[in-house]
């Protein structure tokens, strides 16, 4: 039986993460958000609790409900896309997917219609979709104990030569939050602050920067991003009216607005990417995005020092990361690391337990002693975070 070394791994990961000059990066996903759990209770006798955003599906049943007919003789624009979506056999639980096939639709129908929607209907179930992510998706961090003030602590706790890189497919805003709660710096693309605009030059000259700055990229889009009236690019916080929610949950833009950040952001995480040596921890993502899933695999394809961490929640066979799995076969440079098993070196292979180090904080690796097998935590970003403020520890503890 194949095997990899936990200790070997977690060691590794460890020298990396404590060092000043490497280029470091983080990719939080949509799965980082449900480990910041809220409302605590019990239920038949065992605490419980609600993640604080929902995942893709749990999303996407949430804008169903609000936006489906009650009347099955009167079917709303939502219920002939989810429709649509099932005949060509695309996946209706991913709003990820159904927003794409919605602005496919729009781009084809330009001022008509196509497949009995009209040009007006999917406008406006476009807008009506992205208000809805908006509202669910706008919570705060409950506390400073989070795994995401934990990696804003680690980005400043040491002088750096090279800059921390977070790149992200969330549209909530808490990384912005840890970050500014910790007194972290950062850069995110955008110039001023009543009604910041997008500056595709400082973003291209990004390595003129302080070092100390931490890159924030948000690939996705953002719930305070929105285009105005006459089609710029702002961050903004004020609800005015004629501006909408730059939201784009696909690499479809049917406009050059919405396109220029979004190739800019991508362009960030292929440039990172092709750095002498560059490491990349990616937590919460399950590989989804095929679009994304390129750009990773033929960047390190073409960048042999570059190296790339999968921290994935949960087991290696799961149905959810088949292209996970296909992924790190294929490309020797990007470890996928489970809680079960392992994709190292295009090797797959079961956890070995050795010694384990006395400064690991408790609950990064779980030992079966009756099985002789062991577990890697990492892909919980909870754990994930506690290691980044175990590496703190000594220099910041000011998150409590």
């Amino acid at each position: 039986m194949i095997t990899h070394d936990v200790v070997r791994q977690i060691s590794y990961i460890q020298q990396a993460l404590s060092q000043n000059r490497k280029h470091i990066g983080f990719f939080i996903g949509a799965g980082c958000p449900l480990s910041v759990r809220v409302n605590h209770r019990e239920e038949n006798g065992k605490p419980i609790s609600d993640a604080l955003i929902p995942d893709v599906a749990g999303l996407t049943g949430i804008i169903g409900t609000r936006l489906k007919s009650s009347d099955s003789e009167k079917p709303t624009a939502w219920d002939k896309v989810i429709n649509l979506v099932q005949e060509d056999g695309g996946n209706h639980e991913n709003i990820e997917h159904i927003l794409t096939q919605i602005r496919l639709l729009a781009s084809v129908a330009g001022k008509g219609s196509i497949r009995n929607l009209s040009s007006s209907e999917l406008s406006e179930l476009d807008e009506d979709i992205c208000s809805v992510i908006s509202e669910v998706v706008d919570k705060e961090l409950p506390d400073l104990k989070t795994a995401y003030h934990n990696l804003a602590i680690w980005s400043r706790s040491i002088r750096r030569e090279q800059p921390v890189h977070i790149f992200t497919t969330n549209y909530d805003l808490l990384l912005e939050q840890a970050l500014e709660e910790s007194s972290a710096p950062y850069f995110d693309g955008f110039i001023g602050t009543r009604r910041a605009f997008f500056d595709l030059g400082a973003v291209e000259n990004e390595g003129d920067l302080p070092p100390r700055w931490s890159r924030l990229w948000k690939i996705h889009g953002s719930l305070n991003w929105k285009i105005d009236k006459a089609n710029n690019v702002v961050r903004s916080d004020q609800s005015n009216e004629g501006q909408k929610h730059l939201i784009y949950p696909s690499h479809l833009k049917y406009d050059q607005s919405r396109k220029m950040p979004y190739l800019a952001m991508l362009d960030r995480l292929k440039e990172f990417l092709l750095r002498p040596s560059s490491i990349l921890f990616m937590s919460g993502y399950s590989f989804g995005d095929e679009h994304i899933n390129d750009v990773i695999c033929r960047t390190l394809a073409s960048n042999p020092t570059a190296h790339v961490f999968a921290l994935l929640f949960g087991k290696l066979g799961d149905d959810k990361y088949s292209q996970a799995r296909t992924c790190g076969l294929g490309t020797p440079n990007l470890s996928v690391l489970a809680f079960d098993n392992a994709i190292i070196g295009r090797i797959s292979g079961e956890w070995k337990c050795s010694d384990v180090p006395f400064s690991l904080p408790e609950g990064i690796i779980v030992l079966h002693e009756e099985e002789e097998t062991c577990e890697l935590k990492l892909g919980d970003f909870t754990q994930f975070g506690n290691l980044l403020r175990n590496l703190t520890s000594t220099g910041d503890d000011s998150n409590g």
